[in-house]
């Protein structure tokens, strides 16, 4: 028999008149990292910690509470960091305990990136899923992806009925398609993940299939998904776009859908994606497996040929394809990202020419995601100073400050301590958070500035509980856990319980998904509660890997950094192999399909956007500041910061 608690509701308000409301990572706090929460309705009142045997190992006063307008209320934000001994902890307010507890251990993060990346095991395609790994959510193998019909947008002739093998790959989201440009950066982000942090990941086990070979299980469980890319690259080196059914498939278990596969579309987006993510995982494997490392140059370079000789071969989603489109991705900023990877495990200057050379629209630094990789050079570049000319090191380094010191501003004043605003709460805003936590880390490798560390950790806790819903975003841990995900395994398997380690689409004040739903979530709510548990909303609990991936390197991160104290160092950063690789002129430029405003001399030099950048003139990195450094005829120096305002 199953017993559910009862709240009866006039003991429940009864509460609520005593007792304030906090908002906490449910999951746990790294010992010597940042510990915060957020109290409502307790300014002056006072907090304590106490342990087991109820010893106050801290106490303060609450203090002013500041709004943060996603929320829709004040938060006074607490900060207990001085708490460096492993326990459990509970809250309490004027002597009576709140919240949930407070968990304090050396490896508090580490369950999570584990769940995290498990759940790309849970995704894999073309395979059954053995209880030894998979636990209750064994299951049979689906899509078995061997005999893959060419859709006539690939440009194959369907007449002949050939067919591809095409098996392995990560089912993208809630549904069972397999995309290669929301595949290939959520593979580059964690391939960036082990390549910062090998000796956290060269050890840690996932209880994956591979566990116990001489390859990491990161690795291992990324090589199942470049084994499918590879896979999708046609024989002229173009990459197709995606693996799908026509439509979707109904909620049924992967094995009951037997309705034939398709490869669609052939494009640049998708095959300059391509390129980025082979190359590094060239530089990434070659210590493990020479020969599957050099097959990855070698397509890379394949595929960067074909995209220069293709420029104009943009994907459209066919008028009877009704899977996911991914249409509208950025190509300029591919272009950029898949020849920075290139010149980094070549040094083929062919290469860093073409991203000089390159013109594009000015525009501010971008968030990264599927649809705009400029961010992806960016970490690239400034990770890589002994390989990148300086003045490319340095606009690299201001595309990652632009972003990141705007994130610490708006913290200021902040209830909540979450460098998110409300502008921030659309369809997949967790996925945003967990990449403005990629940013935020990537600024703290460059500096070793604690704020940007702090900052980052503010946004795990957000996903973890510290937010106006009280909720942890990732299925399986936390105290109130998201049960409903748009998921079709989790539904379908019978199990109460959804497939751990998989982080929901989160708030999305846009509540896209009304109509489906037959409730608009978002009416009359504060952005950051524009949210709904329910398989129906796939605008705000679906998932998807491009979403799980920045958030397994963002707590990921963290937890390696804390745990063994080693940031990345930049200094000796370097491909492990050099591999000769070709290159072709760079293609033609039809000027009437480019921004007026003349070639970038430099990486980002004319990514901010800010009243006009003229010849002589770069983005440069001083005391961390991103300045505007410009050039006088005599070769006098001129300083000034964002504002135009002379500095020195």
């Amino acid at each position: 028999m199953n017993f559910k608690k009862i709240l009866i509701p006039a003991l429940c308000a009864a509460n609520a008149l005593f007792a304030a409301t906090v908002y906490q990572n449910q999951v746990g706090f790294v010992t010597n990292g940042l510990k915060q929460l957020v109290v409502i309705d307790g300014v002056g009142k006072a907090i304590a910690l106490k342990d087991a045997e109820g010893k106050v190992v801290f106490s303060n006063t609450i203090p002013e509470a500041q709004p943060w307008e996603p929320a829709g209320k004040n938060g006074s934000l607490v900060d207990f960091s001085e708490v460096k001994t492993a326990g459990t902890y509970k809250i309490f307010i004027d002597d009576e305990e709140v919240g949930h507890p407070v968990i304090v251990s050396d490896n508090a993060l580490e369950g999570v990136t584990k769940g995290s990346l498990k759940f790309f095991y849970f995704q894999r395609a073309s395979t059954a899923l053995d209880e030894k790994y998979a636990g209750v959510y064994a299951r049979a193998a689906g899509h078995p992806d061997t005999s893959v019909k060419y859709h006539a947008s690939t440009g194959h002739d369907v007449s002949l009925n050939e067919t591809l093998k095409a098996p392995k790959g990560w089912y993208d989201a809630g549904d069972y398609g397999k995309y290669i440009v929301n595949s290939g950066i959520s593979t580059y982000t964690l391939l960036q993940l082990y390549q910062q942090n090998k000796a956290y990941f060269d050890t840690l086990s996932l209880n994956i299939p591979e566990s116990g070979d001489k390859v990491p299980d990161l690795l291992d469980e990324i090589r199942w998904n470049l084994d499918w890319m590879m896979a999708m690259q046609d024989k002229d080196g173009g990459v197709f776009h995606k693996l799908t059914t026509r439509q979707f498939a109904g909620m049924v278990m992967p094995e009951k859908t037997t309705t034939q596969r398709y490869v669609i579309g052939k494009g640049v987006e998708a095959t300059w994606n391509f390129a980025a993510v082979m190359a590094l995982a060239a530089d990434i494997y070659s210590p493990f497996d020479k020969t599957f490392a050099d097959s990855c140059a070698k397509a890379a370079e394949k595929a960067r040929l074909w995209a220069y000789e293709n420029p104009t071969a943009i994907y459209e989603q066919p008028s009877d394809v009704g899977t996911g489109s991914y249409t509208n991705a950025v190509t300029w900023s591919i272009n950029i990202w898949a020849n920075a990877e290139l010149f980094r495990i070549s040094g083929n200057n062919a290469f860093v020419d073409s991203i000089h050379t390159y013109k594009y629209k000015r525009t501010k630094a971008t968030l990264q995601g599927w649809a705009n990789d400029l961010m992806l050079e960016a970490f690239t570049i400034a990770t890589n100073p002994s390989v990148f000319a300086k003045a490319d090191v340095d606009t690299a380094k201001a595309l990652i400050f632009y972003l990141a010191d705007d994130y610490m501003a708006s913290l200021e004043n902040n209830g909540f301590g979450i460098p998110l605003g409300t502008e921030d709460f659309y369809w997949g805003s967790n996925g945003a958070a967990a990449n403005k936590g990629m940013v935020l880390i990537h600024a703290y490798i460059l500096t070793k500035e604690e704020k940007y560390l702090n900052a980052a950790i503010g946004i795990a806790d957000y996903i973890l509980g510290r937010n106006p819903l009280d909720l942890s975003y990732l299925t399986g841990f936390g105290v109130n856990q998201v049960m409903h995900p748009h998921h079709r395994p989790s539904q379908a398997d019978g199990i109460e319980a959804p497939v751990p380690g998989m982080l929901a689409g989160g708030p999305n004040a846009s509540a896209n998904d009304a109509s489906a739903c037959k409730v608009n979530y978002a009416k009359d709510k504060p952005a950051a509660e524009a949210y709904y548990d329910n398989t129906c909303s796939y605008a705000s609990n679906e998932v998807a890997i491009n979403w799980n991936a920045p958030f397994a390197y963002l707590v990921g991160s963290i937890q390696a950094i804390l745990a063994t104290g080693k940031v990345y160092d930049i200094a000796t950063a370097k491909s492990s192999a050099t591999y000769e690789l070709t290159a072709v002129p760079k293609a033609p430029v039809d000027p009437s399909k480019q921004d007026s405003t003349g070639d970038a001399t430099a990486i980002g030099a004319s990514k901010i956007d800010f009243s006009p950048i003229k010849a002589g003139s770069r983005l440069i990195v001083k005391d961390n500041s991103v300045l505007l450094e410009r050039t006088a005829p005599d070769g006098t120096k001129k300083y000034f910061n964002l504002r135009g305002k002379k500095l020195r």
